[in-house]
């Protein structure tokens, strides 16, 4: 189980019935904003309002208004989250330039909504007008003889209007005479923070993603569709397809070639890591270390003259997964439907794999004692090779691995 926080505030229609709710983001035990990356804190929103806990339990009926990042624009992200219940919130500090223009029309084609929020009456703001369909005023901020002047110009580009930060009654009335068709702020209603208990959102389909891609013959078309059957899967996988760490000259918004690009291997350790253990920043130690020992052990397989050196790769990845969900080995494997040697490998040591997966463990805790025992037949050179290349290779994946 996760706990998963939000604060919400209402947003009210002119006969003061809730319209809907801006959501905001917060982290656990926290009153107030944090101010994290405004893509990840709209990530966090999004994903748990669609995926963990769902639009019906935080706000009912009504819309959910949620502070949107360029990059989240930009970069396609919202296309799987196209709800009717979603009001995304351009911020008031964003880039103005030609491919966001461009993107946010797209999407408004499509039928996705957007508030312009701290509108200003400026060049920028102006560009941005044809794809609003709200505009937000802060009255805390904005001057009163400049929000008289603004709004007959905004009436007139057929937007509906939002008073936020309304903070006293002179305010509510200013706002009322000046017909504004929406008010938000504390002398109404002052965020609230609601917490859930959440279980990651279709556990089954990833157990099943899991198992399928550690299957001998794997079935590209069954993965894909497993994987658009999760928001969740599909857009960290989109993520990380697009991350800097595999610098493509062009975005990729398929998941069937996000799946072909990555390869097997790629898409296996992704969804080991990601999808599995759902893995948070506070497990980022063990991210690197799988990764560096799934690599060491892919090295050290290929120096043995091992057939399928992805063997060796899948061994030292999975060697972690009691760790990660702090569940015995047995009972994981016991799920997943792996060959008998990678079984022997990960529970007893046996066979090559359980003898190379013994090597790296053991050149891990620099037991040279039992490395001797090993009879490998490998030099010290390589190994501490393949250990040293390993780990350059895993720090720079997971740092990707974790902003997916």
């Amino acid at each position: 189980m996760t706990e998963i926080y939000f604060a919400r505030q209402p947003i009210y229609n002119r006969d003061f019935q809730v319209e809907g709710y801006e959501l905001f983001y917060r982290q656990a035990g926290a009153e107030s904003a944090q101010f994290l990356d405004a893509e990840i804190a709209t990530s966090q929103v999004v994903l748990n309002t669609v995926t963990e806990v769902g639009l019906d339990r935080i706000v009912g009926p009504h819309k959910a208004f949620i502070n949107v990042a360029r990059d989240f624009v930009v970069g396609g992200y919202l296309e799987m989250f196209a709800l009717p219940q979603l009001v995304f919130e351009v911020v008031g500090d964003i880039v103005v330039d030609e491919p966001l223009l461009q993107s946010l029309s797209q999407l408004r084609q499509q039928g996705y909504r957007f508030v312009l929020d701290d509108y200003r009456d400026n060049e920028a703001y102006r560009a941005l007008l044809d794809v609003a369909d709200y505009v937000k005023v802060d009255m805390l901020v904005t001057p009163e003889d400049e929000v008289r002047r603004m709004v007959p110009l905004l009436r007139r580009r057929g937007v509906d209007l939002i008073a936020e930060r309304i903070e006293t009654q002179a305010i509510q009335e200013l706002c009322q005479t000046l017909k504004f068709d929406f008010f938000q702020g504390y002398h109404f209603s002052q965020p609230k923070v609601l917490k859930f208990r959440g279980v990651p959102a279709n556990q089954l389909a990833i157990l099943q993603l899991v198992s399928k891609l550690h299957e001998p013959e794997i079935d590209l078309k069954a993965i894909e569709s497993l994987i658009r059957q999760d928001v969740s899967l599909s857009y960290k996988l989109l993520r990380y397809i697009n991350s800097a760490y595999f610098n493509l000259s062009r975005r990729i918004d398929s998941i069937q070639r996000a799946i072909i690009l990555l390869g097997t291997k790629n898409i296996r350790s992704w969804a080991t890591l990601i999808s599995l253990a759902n893995i948070d920043h506070h497990r980022s130690d063990l991210i690197t270390v799988a990764l560096e020992r799934a690599k060491m052990c892919e090295l050290l397989a290929e120096a043995v003259g091992l057939k399928h050196k992805e063997s060796g790769y899948t061994v030292g990845l999975l060697s972690v997964l009691d760790a990660m969900t702090q569940a015995p080995m047995e009972l994981i494997l016991a799920a997943l439907p792996l060959d008998e040697d990678i079984n022997e490998a990960l529970l007893q040591h046996k066979g090559i794999l359980g003898r190379i997966l013994a090597c790296a463990l053991a050149y891990e805790r620099c037991d040279w004692e039992a490395l001797d025992k090993l009879e490998l037949e490998l030099e010290p050179g390589q190994i501490n090779d393949a250990y040293m290349t390993a780990l350059a290779e895993a720090y720079r994946a997971s740092c990707e691995l974790l902003k997916s």
